[in-house]
């Protein structure tokens, strides 16, 4: 087999295509890692290459062209001056097998899932240290595999947030280097000094000019940790392009309790990206009524609304992340869904976000037989024991196809909403609620929705 070219981003700024030959290229397959490694996933400490090519071989038999890949800090960085060069000769393993089948990987910055190697920790967004050692890691990386064309990007990192701390928070030692540049912000910003605090996720009781500072403060730390990255990225010869997975709470038009805003804005942070990425999972307030209306109507205008939002003119966007279960009982709940309700919202997730996207990576590549896991044991494209194609599996096989055979097009949006970022997350108490969502995304499903925050 010849040796492809790289992924380059398409003249019309939308699509993406093979450096060498001009052919279109769409990115769409899955999420890998291997389901008998355990939850999380032991990706690299349990690494079986037998077994990782004959599931990259069964990927691509397929018809899908791309796999997003986790990265490990323990793996390749086990201590602050070690570099394992058994960690790098099993992803050195993975891309000769990848590149063997006709694949593409994606690699997700080097993540914890494997314990984290303790240098790496700390705040990485208001530390430079912390984000000098991770630089140095993309160095190493690069310098070994940037010349790859196998690996189409790298992602900085998965569903990065900026987290807004407590006052339990405030006793972490990781936390003082943020806490002094926030009070430096602040004192240049509203011209005052907050004290050893920082403002409450609720704004209850908070002065509006110092939450709008908070929130501006928060998006200079991820313009200028995206920054560093990509530039170390790029200057350490990276012939691949850079993304990042942005979980879809970073455009708040729906924070849940558990989410607060990230800090990341995708608009500002492109800027640095060769093109852009966004996690999206419907986040039922029922889950146990499943994909029944109103939900299904109402998720449908909350995607387009996430897709539209994070898609930047001149960059394509991708679904780097996106599910359902169907057909296997998810831990912790106590019905078992049908494979069908798997493909109901998998397939209006992939028709409404093809307005505007131009790659789809399905959360996962088959069903994890391991009881403690979490929606991963029924979202797979493949049944837990990789003997068939689930329905949904069926279903992307077919959308693979069609747009392998013809990309779909951009379809410019309708209507557009401007909303003021600072003021609507200090009006909705710092979680803004589904109302915005019911009014907007009623019956009928509106189509064509933009979503400005200023």
């Amino acid at each position: 087999m010849s040796s492809p070219g790289f992924i380059q981003v398409a003249s019309d700024g939308h699509t993406f295509c093979d450096r060498s030959t001009g052919r279109p290229f769409v990115p769409i397959g899955c999420n890998y890692f291997d389901p008998d490694t355990g939850w999380s996933p032991k990706i690299w400490s349990r690494y079986d290459s037998a077994r990782v090519a004959r599931q990259l071989a069964q990927i691509a038999a397929a018809g899908f062209t791309t796999i997003r890949v986790f990265l490990d800090q323990k793996t390749l960085n086990p201590l602050p001056e070690e570099f394992s060069a058994e960690g790098f000769a099993k992803v050195a393993d993975m891309i000769r097998l990848a590149g063997q089948a006709g694949l593409r990987i994606v690699f997700s910055g080097p993540n914890g899932w494997e314990g984290g190697a303790k240098h790496l920790w700390g705040d990485s967004y208001a530390d430079e240290k912390v984000l000098d050692l991770r630089c140095r890691l993309w160095t190493k990386i690069i310098e070994r595999f940037g010349g790859e064309s196998a690996v189409m990007a790298w992602d900085l990192m998965n569903e990065p947030h900026v987290h807004w701390p407590s006052t339990e928070h405030l006793a972490h030692a990781h936390m003082q280097p943020r806490l002094q540049r926030w009070r430096r912000h602040a004192q240049a910003v509203v011209g005052s000094d907050p004290g050893p605090s920082f403002p409450s996720v609720e704004p209850t009781g908070l002065d509006r000019a110092l939450y709008r500072a908070y929130v501006q403060f928060l998006q200079h730390l991820t313009d200028h940790w995206v920054d560093r990255q990509c530039q170390a990225i790029r200057a350490a010869g990276a012939k691949q392009l850079i993304t990042i997975g942005i979980h879809q709470s970073s455009i708040p038009v729906f924070l849940p309790p558990r989410y607060a805003y990230s800090g990341f804005d995708p608009r500002r942070v492109a800027r640095h990206l060769d093109y852009t990425s966004i996690h999206f999972y419907p986040l039922l307030t029922d889950v146990g009524l499943g994909m029944v209306e109103p939900h299904l109507t109402v998720r449908k205008g909350y995607l387009e609304i996430i897709c539209r939002a994070a898609h930047v003119p001149g960059k394509p966007l991708v679904m780097e992340e996106f599910a359902w279960k169907g057909g296997r009982l998810v831990p912790g709940e106590d019905k078992t869904w049908p494979e069908d309700h798997q493909t109901l919202w998998c397939d209006a997730l992939v028709a409404i976000s093809s307005k505007v996207a131009s790659g789809w990576l399905n959360w996962a590549y088959a069903d994890s037989p391991d009881p403690h896991t979490d929606i991963s044991a029924a979202s797979g494209l493949w049944t837990a024991d990789r003997a068939a194609l689930k329905h949904w599996g069926r279903r992307f096989v077919e959308i693979a196809a069609q747009f392998k055979a013809q990309p779909p097009a951009y379809q410019p949006a309708s209507r557009r909403y401007e909303l003021d970022l600072v003021d609507y997350l200090f009006d909705n108490g710092g979680r803004p609620d589904e109302s915005w969502l019911q009014k907007h995304c009623g019956q009928p499903c509106p189509e064509g929705i933009e979503l400005l925050f200023t």
